[in-house]
């Protein structure tokens, strides 16, 4: 009878301690792994079992590892080249995991709060354009874009093992629907592109600022003991929180490059935000294993709003923050929304322009294709003489819009007394832009589009807007 109680309590605890092999939720089905790489697995297994993979697209390797003593392992596989061709991962410690419809292609991390979080079917009142035309006809590309996004989830100050939830979702009409709308429409554009598959992993929170996507270690490098604590007092959701729940869990997961949509929720941090965001790109840089600061970060400009008042200037005094970042981090590109903004609304509805020239950006830089201007015209030089001020853009090597005489708008000119004008434009010669004032004779600043809402419409030939400038340092003048 002893005898028959021991054996049913050995078996009894073999059960207890086996444990089949489980993956965090970022890995799964329908999943896009990183192309031409050595793409991490990991996960949890029976502690100390050895664990054998198998992929598809090399079926004559097995890849061997073994859990630690508390079941964690880890393991690379080396990937091909892009494939529409649907591949399998299959993992055993004993107990068999199958994963099916894996892609390989490119996976983009996209990140930042509600205009980034912003679904393709918009928000309550809020819509995005022709989100209908994109739903209907998101069954074509079931085969060339996936999408994860990442449950919201908080932690302060430490690092979460998993997910709180989320899983793989192949492009559809009820899938799409629900998926970021600027990471939606910079996969479409791409993968229309360059026609490989394309992942996105989705993690965002709207109305959370900077801070909380960064780890106490990177904040320590950028702000004083009593900044960050007043940071605490500023937000509901406090720094680090976001960073340990929602990017610690995703940062093995091997990737092209980032996509960041925020800022909003910084506008009162004009003098630094610059140096806290590029701090938070080497921070990530460095979770997925670049050494070098060198993986693509593409970011979107925060547009035009009303803010605290039409007329006041936080808003072009953030977008100088964000202009300035692209000296600080590199490999890096703006996406410029001067002209999509909406005076009562944050969220603009246009979110396939920002999309688009996310993607553009990348097509550009990270790809290498070539023909067209992706990047924002910016202030390159002035003079002013005879009463006139002479702009020199840049970011417009095929020339400025808008055409064949059309007055350019947005513009405001002052004189010694700072009091700004209203101003005449026209486009005078190929990369120049020309402004006066009858009201001012003798003009020594120019501005344009340096208002929270007054977005004006020049352009490079290809459509990107101008960021908004100005040649003064006058923060007190409005």
């Amino acid at each position: 009878m002893k005898r028959l109680i021991l054996l049913i309590f050995a078996v009894c605890l073999s059960v207890g301690v086996s444990a089949k092999v489980e993956l965090p939720k970022v890995l799964g089905s329908n999943m896009v792994l990183q192309q031409n790489s050595m793409a991490n697995l990991w996960g949890k297994a029976t502690p100390n079992s050895k664990i054998t993979i198998t992929v598809s697209w090399n079926k004559l390797r097995k890849i061997q590892t073994s859990a630690d003593g508390e079941g964690r392992w880890s393991a690379k596989v080396d990937t091909p080249a892009a494939t529409f061709e649907p591949q399998t991962i299959t993992i055993s410690d004993g107990e068999v995991l199958k994963l099916t419809n894996i892609l390989i292609g490119d996976v983009w991390v996209c990140s930042g709060q509600s205009n980034m979080e912003m679904p393709v079917k918009g928000f309550g009142r809020q819509p995005v354009e022709n989100s209908m035309d994109y739903i209907l006809s998101a069954a074509k590309e079931a085969n060339r874009i996936r999408m994860f996004t990442v449950k919201r989830a908080r932690s302060y100050n430490e690092d979460k093992e998993d997910c709180e939830g989320g899983e793989w979702f192949c492009a559809s009409p009820q899938s799409v629907a629900n998926m970021s709308a600027t990471a939606y429409f910079f996969a479409y554009n791409l993968a229309s592109a360059i026609n490989i598959p394309i992942g996105i992993i989705t993690t965002n929170w709207g109305g959370t600022r900077v801070e909380s996507w960064m780890p106490m270690s990177a904040l320590e490098d950028v702000l004083t003991k009593e900044q960050i604590e007043h940071k605490h007092t500023v937000h509901s959701i406090k720094p680090t929180e976001l960073y340990c729940a929602m990017i610690a869990p995703i940062r093995n997961y091997t990737a092209k490059g980032f996509l960041w949509y925020q800022g909003c929720s910084n506008l009162d941090d004009n003098d630094h935000y610059d140096t806290m965001m590029a701090r938070m790109v080497q921070q990530w840089r460095e979770d997925w294993g670049d050494t070098q600061n060198a993986m693509p970060f593409y970011y979107v400009m925060i547009a035009p709003y009303i803010y605290k008042g039409s007329n006041e200037i936080a808003y072009p005094l953030f977008v100088e923050n964000q202009v300035r970042a692209l000296s600080k981090i590199p490999n890096c590109g703006m996406a410029a929304t001067t002209d999509i903004g909406e005076e009562r609304c944050i969220h603009p509805a246009k979110k396939f322009e920002v999309g688009q020239r996310l993607a553009a950006l990348a097509l550009a830089q990270t790809y290498g294709q070539q023909g067209f201007e992706p990047k924002a015209p910016q202030m390159a030089a002035y003079e002013i003489k005879d009463g006139k001020a002479k702009i020199k853009m840049s970011n417009c090597d095929m020339g400025l819009s808008p055409w064949y005489g059309e007055p350019v708008t947005g513009f405001e000119i002052a004189g010694e007394d700072k009091v700004f004008h209203k101003a005449e434009a026209t486009i005078s010669a190929q990369q120049e832009v020309t402004v006066w004032s009858d009201k001012v004779a003798q003009p020594v600043a120019v501005r344009y589009s340096f208002r929270n809402f007054a977005p004006g419409n020049l352009k490079n030939l290809f459509g990107v807007p101008a960021v908004p400038f100005r040649t003064d340092d006058w923060n007190d003048v409005k």
